[in-house]
């Protein structure tokens, strides 16, 4: 009779399927490292992708406001050269009271305000030393303008020439 000992034959074949399917495992894990490594350096370069991305598109941004300040700078200058010839020209129309001359005038600040620029109001108003200049005081209402000197302008709400002005100094 055989003992149970002797029963117990190892069979060759059994004890290889475990070694593979140990090495099946163990390839698995590393492909499912593989996998993970993969997986993080497509999200690192996503990033990458996405702030680069941003960076472009805030340069973009900047180029252009850079663009839009500097022509408002060029056309702030050349306005700055202009105004004294209307300035001419308003005093000439004031004077002669020439119908011509004052079309001209009104086609002048037609086009000023095409570009943005509007005239500061200025008689009868509280002066504001934001917008104007006192030149000289007069017997008057406190702080009221009383006469525009020169006129002044603002650019896209912002003042392009402040209006040089006669203020009341309190006395009647």
């Amino acid at each position: 009779m055989m003992s149970d000992d002797d029963q117990t034959v190892k069979d060759p074949s059994a004890s290889s399927g475990q070694e593979e399917s140990i090495e099946e495992t163990e390839e698995k894990d590393e492909e499912l490292d593989e996998i993970e490594i993969v997986r993080q350096e497509l999200e690192e370069t996503e990033g990458k992708y996405k702030r680069a991305l941003a960076d472009y598109q805030n340069l973009q941004k900047r180029v252009t406001e850079e663009k839009v300040d500097w022509i408002r700078s060029s056309n702030k200058d050349l306005l700055l050269r202009l105004l004294p010839v209307l300035d001419t020209l308003m005093m000439a129309e004031k004077h002669l009271h020439d119908q011509g001359l004052a079309v001209c005038i009104n086609q002048f600040l037609d086009t000023l305000k095409a570009e943005g620029v509007t005239r500061i109001k200025t008689v009868g108003e509280t002066f504001d030393p934001v917008f104007m200049e006192a030149i000289v005081t007069d017997i008057g209402k406190e702080n009221e303008v009383l006469e525009e000197l020169r006129a002044g302008y603002m650019l896209n709400e912002k003042v392009l020439r402040p209006a040089q002005v006669k203020v009341g100094n309190g006395e009647k």
